[in-house]
This record gives structure tokens, C-alpha cells and sequence, in this order.
């Protein structure tokens, strides 16, 4: 199990602001985080669905020159700041090659500095796009792992006898 106790969801929209002249940079860290393996949210116990991409607002009128912002997206385990100490101690390396763009990281080693900085930068969510909100990633890991299984048991029993089937399905099912 992850550790989810109360079986919810919790979603984080971040919007951080880029120091100046650090789009690109940050951009090339979004990109590595695509490079050759699967992303290093991955390791982080209770992580559902985790975007994040360079974006920059619209120019707004008499207000100059918009700046660049990181969005990090986050759909995980409740609560939120579990997962942020998980993440700081999984992955800080990670964390901090895309984060360190941003105005005032603190850096994933400073803990108690980090969820302060993520409070002052997250964004109110409105909904989630998880499909099982109730459900903490381990029991919708073990949901695909059993759809699998029964989806081999059909597929190796089509066209075998109604007997076959059962006992098969008796074998399938420990029985």
C-alpha cells in the first residue's frame, strides 16, 4: 500500500515563476525528465498523474512583458505534504534540476523550507482528472495487475468447453 490513509486524492496546480533568463533552461529540464526512462515521479510513493511544462501568460496590457512560470501539475495520495517530503527525499536531485529555475527554490534538501515556498506558489484545483479518486495508487495498481490476469484467463479458454472454462477459472481463482 502507499500509505494512504484516508484513501484520497489530493490535486497540486503550481504555477512557480522562472528566474529571468531561465526558460530555456527549464524547458531542457522538462525534457530530461522525458529522457530514456520512465519519469522520476514514478519513484515517489503516491504519485497518480504529474505534469509539468514552461508556460508564459498572455501579455496583459500596460503591464510589460510577461515572465515565464513553471506548472507543475500533480494528481497523489493525500495528504499533499506527505508527498512533498516523499518526493524530497525520492528524487531530489530531480526536484532540483527543474526546480532551481524557479524564483526562490529552496532546494529539495530544505525540507521545511519547501512547503512554504510550494503553499506560497500552488493554485486553488477545481477538480481532478483521476478516475478513482478514492483509490491510493497501490489498490489501482493492483486493480490492472488483476485486469491483466483475467483478460490472459479469457483469452486462453476462448473456444474451450464450458467444463474447461470452469476449471480453469477454479485454477485462476485458487480454487
Amino acid at each position: 500500500m502507499s500509505g494512504n490513509r484516508t484513501g484520497t486524492v489530493e490535486a497540486l496546480t503550481l504555477l512557480a515563476p522562472l528566474r529571468v533568463g531561465a526558460a530555456d533552461a527549464a524547458r531542457a529540464a522538462v525534457t530530461a525528465l522525458d529522457a530514456g526512462r520512465a519519469s522520476p515521479f514514478a519513484d515517489v510513493p503516491g504519485t497518480h498523474l504529474v505534469r509539468v511544462q514552461v508556460v508564459r501568460p498572455p501579455a496583459r496590457r500596460f503591464r510589460g512583458s510577461p515572465s515565464d512560470y513553471l506548472l507543475l501539475a500533480a494528481d497523489v495520495d493525500a495528504p499533499l505534504r506527505r508527498w512533498l517530503r516523499e518526493a524530497c527525499l525520492a528524487i531530489p536531485d530531480q526536484l532540483d534540476a527543474l526546480l532551481a529555475h524557479c524564483a526562490f527554490w529552496p532546494g529539495a534538501s530544505r525540507l521545511a523550507l519547501v512547503e512554504p515556498w510550494v503553499e506560497r506558489h500552488r493554485l486553488p484545483v477545481g477538480f481532478s482528472v483521476i478516475g478513482s479518486p478514492q483509490a491510493p495508487v497501490a489498490r489501482v495498481r493492483e486493480a490492472l495487475v488483476l485486469r491483466e490476469r483475467l483478460r490472459q484467463l479469457v483469452i486462453d479458454t476462448q473456444g474451450a468447453t464450458p467444463a474447461a472454462q470452469h476449471d480453469a477459472w477454479r485454477r485462476w481463482n485458487g480454487g
